[in-house]
């Protein structure tokens, strides 16, 4: 006889019914973490480790309902889970958004939807380049309810609420300064959110913290409100605040992670947040696919070795190696100038790639001293500023170095080369970089070149670039592009 585990769960919780000690311990192992730093505190015989499973309550976030389905049944129990039906899609199932003629390639965006209707809670991870924002669009489309589409960053915000408008849409506003939510499509920003939730400052005055009360008893109301989530670049959206916003959004039946880099935090809490508030993985669109169809354009990948300079020495710390080796090393700042002179010969947009302000100042400077037109962008410039230089960038024959603002959600024109000047070994940012060329070439060939470092003089960085090689070399469709030079004349061929 089957043991039998019974869950019930609404849009933010789950329960265990009736659970057996046994059980509780199971459930509290499958959904238990390494806490970060843990190996650094002296706590008797703690392991380390801390669980999402509230043992005395047996409750658990619903996000987790399918991995525990899945869990419990392979070690044998028969698992029945209740929870009340979702408000049904007020959209057509096949809602068309665009002029644009149906591409068997695209199948998988509308499949996206499809899953999402049937499973209510899911991640689509959607290798960069794949159309995330369309598919918010199209699911926004088919679900026609309340909705939020919830993000860190302002740029992607706005840019969402631009082609939520191009749909017809009459969009309201919870980020960056702008407060007028709407009952249909909202953009919203994380830290907007999470400040009008915030407990008031014990400095405040009797006044500013009555207004901060309503503000926060407004900003849950909202919340409560919204009957679609849709996290676009989910993967930034895995910590505290974020978790807290989407456990007040308790009619969030219908919740949708947009992310081509799941999982992949050094935190293992901040990963399980991800799946704690919007489920598994429903779907997988890998690069591979997406190059192979042309989708994305087929990389190339050239790795140079620059000479070392005088000042760092293997063992030399990280700060000093990254500012001497990296910033301010002359042999490899002239290289990448040399790189990007390269591409803009063959009449390519070339894209510099930082990730300090000085940095990109010093190459801005080679290049204008060489009478190559080029320009430079970071944080301080505005919307219309960045998407000025993003405009002259898809004219080519032009070089755009920019820190990392143009790592995620920047509609990056069709770049043919890009060059990885920054350094540094974090696997999402170094896939989202890579991806800021891979945008099909509406015309010559599909293809782009990308420059990384090896970095060999000092241990530090020389890891980095180890860690930064290997994720080309283990992603289909990106290894087999490695190359010891370039050749341009696949541009002719295509031509």
């Amino acid at each position: 006889m089957s043991k039998i585990a019974r869950i019930a769960h609404n849009a933010v919780a789950a329960k265990i019914k009736e659970a057996s000690t046994d059980l509780k311990l199971l459930m509290n192992d499958i959904l238990s973490y390494k806490v970060a730093g843990s190996e650094y505190m002296s706590a008797g015989d703690w392991d380390g480790r801390s669980t999402f499973f509230d043992y005395d309550s047996a409750t658990f976030p619903a996000g987790f309902v399918r991995l525990v389905k899945m869990k419990l049944e392979k070690l044998g129990y028969r698992v029945i889970v209740k929870s009340l039906p979702a408000p049904e899609p007020l959209g057509p199932e096949k809602p068309i958004i665009d002029s644009f003629p149906e591409d068997p390639r695209y199948h998988y965006q509308m499949q996206t939807v499809d899953r999402l209707v049937s499973l209510r809670q899911m991640i689509a991870q959607v290798a960069t380049g794949g159309g995330k924002s369309r598919i918010a669009r199209l699911a926004y489309a088919r679900i026609q309810r309340p909705t939020m589409f919830l993000t860190t960053r302002g740029l992607l915000m706005h840019q969402m609420a631009d082609a939520f408008k191009g749909d017809g849409l009459d969009v309201g506003y919870m980020g960056d300064g702008i407060w007028s939510p709407k009952k249909g499509m909202n953009v919203a920003m994380v830290q907007t959110l999470a400040a009008r939730l915030s407990d008031p400052d014990p400095e405040w005055d009797s006044e500013k913290v009555d207004a901060h009360l309503k503000r926060r008893e407004e900003t849950v109301r909202v919340l409560q409100c919204m009957e679609f989530v849709i996290l676009e670049e989910a993967h930034e959206s895995s910590g505290e605040s974020f978790f807290n916003i989407m456990k007040l959004c308790k009619n969030a039946h219908y919740r949708l992670a947009l992310t081509a880099t799941p999982f992949m935090k050094s935190n293992e809490c901040d990963n399980m947040r991800l799946m704690a508030s919007s489920g598994i993985i429903g779907i997988k669109v890998s690069e591979e696919y997406l190059i192979n169809c042309g989708i994305l354009a087929k990389p190339y990948f050239q790795f140079i070795n620059s000479k070392a300079p005088k000042e760092v020495r293997s063992g030399s710390g990280y700060q000093r190696a990254y500012k001497l080796g990296i910033v301010h090393n002359e042999f490899r700042n002239n290289d990448i100038v040399d790189k990007a002179i390269s591409g803009v010969r063959q009449g390519l947009p070339v894209m510099i790639l930082v990730q300090r302000k000085d940095h990109g100042k010093i190459l801005s400077q080679k290049l204008t001293e060489l009478g190559i037109d080029s320009d430079f962008i970071y944080s301080q410039h505005n919307q219309e500023q960045r998407k000025a230089r993003l405009a002259k960038l898809a004219g080519g024959n032009f070089v755009l170095i920019g820190t990392t603002i143009l790592d995620v959600g920047v509609d990056v024109p069709a770049v043919g080369m890009v060059i990885l000047a920054g350094g540094g070994k974090a696997e999402v940012a170094n896939r989202q970089r890579i991806g800021r060329g891979l945008r099909a070439k509406k015309k010559g060939a599909n293809i782009c070149f990308v420059v990384d470092f090896v970095d060999r003089f000092n241990k530090h960085l020389r890891d980095h670039a180890r860690e930064r090689r290997a994720i080309v070399e283990e992603t289909p469709g990106f290894c087999e592009g490695i190359v010891d030079e370039f050749d341009f004349s696949l541009l002719k061929e295509a031509a």
